[in-house]
């Protein structure tokens, strides 16, 4: 919707008057084919409120999925100071329905400067960009926006007594939000690059993430931080280095007590790099093998 303005007088007593003359509709293909960075964009250009219309069709995996984003969006505003209601759904059986919910909406606080920007295809980026816009002109000057499950902005905590440095979650993130470091034993994260989707809390042997929706608008999210390092390990044959030290230990006691481990030479291999191992196997021969069981 628009900037405020006198609504329209009704055709007659009790019939519906129609769309109050500060709203402008928008025909989508499918009330689902838009979301946050639509609606947040319409708020950077000017507009005070934005409502999504419902059809009545729609399953009831999108209307949840509509009320939950609307929700996001209705947070982002509130944290930053904006003052009123901002987004919703609309779901009117009638257009008497319709037109009592319309004109029952107070306007809430818009930008003070209308954005210029063109809203382009990449959701991300007009999301990143409508934020931007609406922070530099937010009531409320804020670095740190808390926001519900299911944002698509966050952080992780990572339990440093129970990360073995596997970096299981390294691979698994799809946006490149984890990273590790070639030179030493780091796990790295990019809070702005992460959406939140949970593959990195899922992957986790340990159980060792879990997620912080927020939106921080810091500098600091841009760039790497460090959420856990340790030591290297170094081969106990040959010194290279080839994993971490509170892995090999976590692995080492978890085998200790199992049964092709208990005569000491198998279990002083977990300790040695993947060639020496080989090397170590070849040297000892008589030592029992799962290849020596009665078949």
């Amino acid at each position: 919707m628009n900037k405020q303005v006198a609504p329209r007088a009704r055709a007659k007593s009790g019939a519906p008057g129609g769309l109050p003359a500060r709203g402008l509709p928008l025909q989508v293909h499918h009330v689902a084919s838009v979301g946050l960075d639509l609606w947040l964009s319409a708020l950077a250009y000017g507009a005070c409120q934005v409502r999504v219309l419902l059809s009545g069709a729609e399953a009831p995996a999108y209307t949840e999925a509509l009320v939950q984003q609307t929700g996001i969006g209705q947070a982002i505003m509130t944290g930053l100071g904006y003052a009123g209601d901002h987004m919703g759904v609309l779901d009117a059986a009638s257009a008497a329905e319709l037109d009592a919910a319309l004109r029952s909406l107070t306007p809430a606080q818009s930008t003070p400067r209308a954005a210029t920007w063109n809203v382009g295809g990449d959701k991300r980026a007009s999301l990143e960009f409508a934020i931007e816009h609406l922070a530099k002109s937010a009531p409320v000057a804020t670095v740190m926006v808390d926001l519900p499950v299911g944002a698509p902005y966050g952080a992780i905590v990572v339990r440093r007594d129970k990360c073995t440095m596997c970096l299981a979650c390294v691979g698994a993130c799809p946006v490149s939000a984890l990273a590790d470091n070639q030179e030493k034993p780091q796990l790295r994260f990019i809070e702005r690059n992460c959406v939140q989707c949970g593959l990195c809390e899922s992957t986790c042997p340990e159980g060792a993430i879990s997620l912080v929706p927020r939106l921080n608008l810091a500098d600091t999210a841009k760039k790497p931080e460090i959420l856990n390092e340790t030591e290297p390990f170094d081969c106990v044959r040959c010194g290279k280095a080839f994993g971490t030290r509170q892995m090999i230990d976590n692995m080492t006691a978890k085998l200790a007590a199992h049964s092709m481990f208990a005569g000491g030479g198998a279990l002083k291999r977990l300790r040695m790099c993947a060639d020496c191992r080989v090397v170590d196997m070849m040297e000892n021969r008589g030592e029992a093998s799962i290849l020596d069981l009665p078949k």
